[in-house]
């Protein structure tokens, strides 16, 4: 069953997990397809119930939290 904890972030037991394969991707390189067409890579931190927070390099070793509306994502890979 699904969790929240006390900060919104929606945490799931691996028998949950294994059914949405999705929650398995964090912490791994993600791209993220918007409706507009446009594309977003980075690692993908955390996942709430209307948003995805994902790690993007922003120079050679720096690197922002930049977090994504649901509404607006058209697939993930």
């Amino acid at each position: 069953m699904a969790k929240k904890t006390d900060d919104n972030l929606i945490q799931l037991n691996h028998a949950k997990a294994e059914k949405h394969g999705f929650y398995l991707k964090i912490g791994q390189p993600t791209t993220i397809h918007f409706l507009d067409g446009k594309k977003i890579t980075g690692i993908l931190n955390a996942i709430s119930q209307y948003e995805v927070f994902l790690q993007v390099p922003i120079k050679d070793d720096e690197s922002t939290e930049v977090t994504i509306f649901k509404n607006a994502i058209k697939y993930i890979n």
